[in-house]
């Protein structure tokens, strides 16, 4: 058992491994922690974590470099410490490089994971968990944006008098965004916060529709090979 745990543990910083481990954590951060924190059973400090998680494993996961690993790892503290410590003088700026940083390091290696899951020859299996990795990604990628437009220009988004506008609800409203639900719980009300909303829907069809019809025509093709 043990030896088996280390080796899950292991594969989640070695790149070029399979894409599982990033799957779960990205599972839990989005699915889990958001809403526990949304809800205030968490403390926001809980969701920053996932997030730092994410982009170290991330970065682990799509490159052996050094220097973006120590980069990763880096940003990643800073955020945490953004989340533990009070900086009322230059907070904004202070979290708006944050975002930006940890902003090019998720679409960096959300490009990467392009390249190195979703070509052919990758078992099926973990062609699936890389394209839904991607897919949640890209959830996370505009989340960060809607967080750094409310951050520049405070009010960008209309939600319910009950509720006051976080992290955890950006996160809600990205992927009610990117999968076209439309709730109209959270609305953007600045143009730049809507111009981005029009982006991320059209990207999460376009996603899925050019990602099934590439794997159905390479299963068309493998019979007609055969």
């Amino acid at each position: 058992m043990m030896p088996r745990t280390i080796k899950i543990l292991s594969g989640l910083w070695s790149a070029d491994s399979n894409p599982y481990g990033l799957l779960i954590l990205l599972f839990a951060t989005i699915f889990v922690l958001a809403p526990l924190v949304s809800a205030q059973m968490l403390s926001l400090l809980f969701l920053k974590i996932g997030f730092s998680l994410i982009v170290v494993v991330g970065a682990f996961k799509v490159t052996a470099r050094a220097w973006v690993r120590g980069l990763a790892v880096l940003l990643a503290a800073l955020s945490l410490a953004m989340g533990r410590l009070g900086l009322p003088f230059a907070e904004r700026t202070i979290e708006a490089a944050d975002m930006l940083l940890s902003e090019a390091i998720l679409v960096t290696f959300t490009v990467l994971m392009t390249k190195q899951f979703l070509p052919r020859g990758r078992e099926p299996a973990q062609r699936i968990a890389g394209a839904v990795s991607i897919y949640l990604l890209l959830g996370l990628i505009w989340a960060r944006l809607y967080q750094l437009v409310e951050l520049a220009s405070p009010g960008a988004f209309q939600l319910p008098d009950s509720e006051s506008l976080n992290t955890a609800n950006l996160v809600y409203f990205s992927f009610v965004t990117l999968a076209t639900l439309g709730y109209g719980d959270i609305s953007p009300v600045g143009m730049v916060a809507r111009t981005l909303a029009i982006l991320e829907a059209i990207m999460g069809q376009l996603y899925l529709v050019i990602l099934i019809s590439r794997l159905v025509a390479e299963g068309i093709e493998k019979p007609e090979q055969g």
